[in-house]
């Protein structure tokens, strides 16, 4: 397994996947506040890799994709831009720190009634922080300066299309364009209706004649969970000979090569099962299908069904769908999902996307921490259920230690094929003492 051995090359950027023997993917859920969860896992396995291979390991080194909407697109940047005036992106363990100081400014707190009639007219907060916040942390970088391939999931209300942005290159026959600068997807992915307002952006094409205007918000629509979203991107890649991929006559897709961590920001499934029902449903109209109060025992709470409905639907299905992909290939075990499954008495600020007071994300601190103690959980077959495997004695984190060393020896395979077929100066050229 792993060892300190490789501390001098760490800094090097991860060699492409034809070099090694694996294609490793990191995935992070979108949803707003609750990114301290993932938060604290990340922070978890980078602390394991730097047991392995010394203080300068970065989440960045071991992956060849990091995939995030929304709050996960945040994280995924931070995980995979240099940090100001270095070479290097900031220690995991900084993320939380970044959501624990500027949380409270991109959402800041707001009267409940006045929240719910700002709701009714428009975007509850005005964004001013979030967007001068991320234009300050990524500058005018864009995806060609990432230090490892990132993607984001967002969707443009213009198109009625869900759009992926990545740092892969145009695949040949595509249109070339100049790259997005990550500041325009990181904002418009986060733009989460009814909280943010949609950002609009032009691509700009090299031959300078076509200009492509973009129209986003929050990937979450699309693709709250980008786990399937970075695994089919892989494939497109690989099925249109990516020279970073091994290249064959007929390219094929081999998903027992995928090493996937995916990381959720907390299903609140549970909690919200019985909320709706086909009586209740029965009643509504267009209006109470989008925004209704529900007066409970004490207080009201501004409900938003088709927006619970469609997410939840879409975390479900991927869950889902990826579990059998892996599992029908043999190769469920290289497949990693953490996710917090809240229960139905968890307090319900606990599960809003906005609300960052200290207390608030204390506690989800506190969830993703517990998170690492409770036992592997796996999609069954049997039921579709997302659910702790039969006999499993592994916890979270002894998964991630496990993973660590997979990621720590696919980095050491990959420098070391790197050097051995790294070009030799010619004989005669590299002068020596006599």
């Amino acid at each position: 397994m792993g060892t300190n051995s490789s501390n001098a090359e760490l800094p090097r950027r991860l060699p492409p996947p034809k070099m090694g023997e694996r294609i490793t993917v990191l995935s992070i859920d979108g949803g707003g506040i609750r990114g301290l969860i993932p938060s604290v896992i990340i922070a978890s396995l980078e602390k394991k890799l730097r047991e392995l291979d010394g203080p300068n390991a970065r989440i960045a080194d071991y992956f060849d994709l990091i995939a995030g909407t929304s709050t996960g697109a945040l994280i995924a940047t931070m995980l995979a831009i240099p940090e100001k005036g270095k070479k290097r992106p900031i220690a995991a363990e900084e993320i939380k720190k970044f959501y624990v100081d500027n949380g409270p400014k991109i959402f800041p707190p707001i009267n409940g009634a006045w929240k719910m009639l700002r709701a009714l007219w428009g975007p509850v907060y005005d964004g001013n922080f979030l967007r001068r916040k991320i234009k300050s942390m990524t500058g005018d970088l864009t995806f060609a300066d990432t230090l490892t391939t990132i993607l984001m999931p967002a969707f443009d209300v213009r198109r009625l299309n869900p759009i992926t942005f990545s740092s892969y290159k145009v695949p040949p026959g595509g249109k070339e364009k100049k790259e997005n600068k990550l500041r325009d997807v990181c904002i418009g992915t986060s733009a989460a209706p009814t909280f943010f307002q949609p950002h609009p952006f032009n691509a700009h094409y090299h031959d300078g004649m076509f200009r492509c205007g973009f129209h986003l918000i929050d990937g979450g629509v699309g693709a709250n969970n980008p786990t399937m979203s970075a695994i089919m991107r892989v494939a497109r890649e690989i099925l249109c000979r990516n020279e970073d991929f091994p290249i064959s006559e007929r390219p094929v897709v081999d998903f027992t090569k995928y090493i996937i961590i995916s990381l959720g920001t907390g299903s609140v499934r549970k909690v919200k099962r019985g909320r709706y029902t086909a009586e209740k449903c029965a009643k509504w109209g267009a209006f109470e299908w989008l925004l209704r109060i529900e007066w409970p025992w004490i207080g009201k709470e501004l409900q938003t069904p088709l927006i619970d409905m469609y997410s939840h639907a879409s975390d479900f299905l991927v869950d889902q769908n990826v579990a059998f992909l892996l599992q029908g290939h043999g190769c469920q075990e290289k497949y990693l999902r953490i996710q917090a499954m809240l229960d139905p008495w968890v307090k319900e600020a606990i599960l809003s996307m906005d609300n960052a007071t200290k207390e608030n994300m204390d506690n989800l601190i506190g969830i993703g921490e517990d998170l690492l103690t409770k036992r592997v959980a796996r999609v069954r077959k049997e039921t579709g259920s997302y659910e702790p495997a039969p006999g499993e004695r592994k916890t979270n984190e002894d998964e991630l230690k496990h993973f660590a060393e997979i990621l720590s020896d696919e980095r050491k395979l990959r420098l070391k094929k790197q050097k051995e077929q790294a070009p030799q100066p010619p004989p005669g050229s590299v002068r020596t003492c006599s």
